[in-house]
């Protein structure tokens, strides 16, 4: 071998020791992990409230126009409308009872009771029992309820029963009411007081007894009371000289509205709550 050979053949020795001893690149670091963030879950909408609860009744009997025209104001409004009243006319019965309480359907949610308005509230009670109403109204009656006639009217009578029985009241009267479209404008009015009262509505024992002008909208309202009343058996009472009668104001086109407390002393002034309710 030549010297110039030996020579290319150590300088090939030496660079292909230094090549084999170079350590490997190491690898490429991995990407950093981005954290994607879970869609949260959809919430479940919250279920609708079920609708207030009403059982409606009168003393006029469960066709007559009052009670027609407030049932139609309650149903248009969203309210559950349970209808028992007489199978005819028991103006002036106070809370007398004879104990009848035999319903007869007339049409879906509508019933009648060969009894009294009193009889009806307890048939109408006793028919909601597993479900029990939030709200009675009695009425529309035709013709108003106002003064010291409160203590003979069927449909106080029939509210007050409901307030012995722990279920808010409203007595709602038409002064010269006779017909559906003379108590319309009750029926708005009502059914604008139970929209600002609830739920919750009002402590049991209270009855609010709504006097109105027929046919056309009060032109104002008047809050009275509160008055205590009594119920004594079958006898209504209030043990003072007597709440004002209201047949002046609703001549002129005024409405009123009245506390009556049944059977002790209220939470609260309910009518407070009512006194910016539009007429």
């Amino acid at each position: 071998m030549t010297a110039a050979r030996l020579v290319l053949a150590v300088v090939g020795a030496l660079l292909t020791g230094a090549c084999a001893a170079t350590p490997p690149a190491p690898p490429p670091a991995p990407a950093p992990r981005v954290a994607v963030q879970e869609p949260a879950p959809e919430r479940a909408p919250e279920p609708e409230p079920a609708p207030l609860r009403v059982l409606l009744t009168d003393d006029d009997g469960w066709d007559a126009g009052g009670i027609t025209a407030m049932r139609a104001a309650l149903t248009d409004a969203g309210y559950d409308v349970t209808l028992v009243a007489p199978d005819g006319n028991r103006s002036g019965a106070g809370a007398s009872s004879d104990g009848r309480t035999e319903l007869e359907e007339k049409e879906r949610g509508v019933y009648a009771v060969d009894g009294y308005p009193v009889d009806a509230v307890r048939a109408g009670l006793d028919l909601m029992r597993a479900d029990p109403p939030d709200l009675v109204v009695s009425g529309t009656n035709l013709g108003h309820n106002s003064g010291t006639g409160i203590v003979e009217s069927g449909t106080v009578g029939a509210a007050v029963t409901a307030a012995r029985a722990g279920i808010p009241a409203i007595a709602s009267s038409t002064h010269r009411g006779r017909s559906e479209d003379d108590c319309a404008a009750t029926a708005a009015y009502v059914t604008r007081l139970v929209q600002r009262l609830g739920p919750p509505l009002f402590a049991p024992g209270v009855v609010v007894n709504v006097n109105y002008p027929a046919g056309e909208r009060a032109d104002e309202v008047r809050v009275r009371g509160p008055l205590a009343v009594e119920l004594d058996g079958e006898e209504l009472r209030v043990p003072t000289d007597g709440p004002e009668d209201d047949v002046d104001l609703l001549d002129d086109g005024v409405a009123t509205l009245t506390q009556l407390d049944v059977g002790g002393a209220p939470s609260s002034t309910v009518v407070d709550r009512l006194r910016d309710v539009p007429a």
